[in-house]
Parts: structure tokens; sequence; C-alpha cells
């Protein structure tokens, strides 16, 4: 008898064209320095939670989120490439360190006309950090057209424990 392995869903970040992380333009990103995903180029400047957990972090610059999924695993979502630099101008976050949040809830608005007048990518990363990594056997990844909160970017297999 066979058994159907089950795996966990991430859920677009943003709404936006799905992409590889192998194709950003970014050595940290596309090397999996940080960890294993994907990135999206979006269409709108509304960030959301891809899976329910804890705000793990909020980056000074309000331009990075990390959560954590009750079962461990941390999701990075890193909106644009570069925009460090904004020094937070342009992003109005909606969560801080320690909300529990709900896949789908919003985390972030982000003026991505700010962020391409001062020529910076708007490809935004969204990955499964590397410490979480070692936990997870397999990692699938859908590319394509995505809706923030509702299609599903990408799925893990967790190691059994």
């Amino acid at each position: 008898m066979f058994f159907k392995e089950k795996g966990e869903d991430i859920l677009a970040a943003l709404s936006g064209n799905v992409i590889s992380i192998a194709d950003v333009e970014s050595p940290i990103f596309a090397g999996k320095v940080v960890g294993d995903g994907v990135a999206i180029v979006p269409y709108d400047g509304l960030a959301v939670a891809p899976i329910s957990g804890i705000v793990s972090f909020v980056g000074e610059q309000k331009h990075t989120y990390g959560i954590t999924g009750f079962d461990g695993t941390e999701v990075l979502i890193h909106l644009g490439i570069g925009t460090v630099e904004l020094k937070g101008e342009g992003f109005t976050p909606y969560v801080q360190k320690g909300d529990k949040v709900s896949a789908g809830d919003p985390i972030c608005n982000v003026n991505w006309k700010l962020v391409k007048e001062k020529n910076l990518d708007i490809t935004s990363p969204v990955i499964i950090t590397s410490g979480s990594m070692e936990n997870i056997k397999r990692l699938t990844v859908l590319q394509g057209l995505a809706q923030a909160g509702k299609s599903v970017c990408m799925r893990y297999y967790p190691v059994k424990k």
C-alpha cells in the first residue's frame, strides 16, 4: 500500500510573476546563500504572509520580513533587490516582530513606483531560510502568474522525525 507524501504549501507573498530564484540578479539569492525558494516580479504593492506563524523579524529598513511557521520553518520575504538603500522610504509595514499571522494576512505595502524611480529592482525573493532547509527533504516550485495569499508558489516536504 502506498501513502501520498504530504507537503506544506507556501503561498505567493505578492501578486505577480513567480520566477526561479536562480534568475534573480543577486548572487546572494541566486546562489541560494540565504536559502531556497522563488522570486516574484510584483504587479502591485501589497505583500502578505506566505504562511501562518509568528513574525520572527522585521528588517530595520522595513524591506525584509521573516515568518516562522508553527512547524519551525522560517520564510523570508525580501521586498525588492537593493531596497535597503531606501532606508524604509516607500514601505508601510502592517506587522511587527512577535505578531501572529495567518497565511494571506497583509504584512506590508510597497510603493513600487518609488522603487523603480530609484532604479532599484522590484524582484522580490520569497525563500525558506538556509537554517530551515536542513529540515526539508524536497522543495517544489510553481512558476507563473500568482495572486498574493491565494496561489501556491512552493511546496516543501519535511524530513520525517
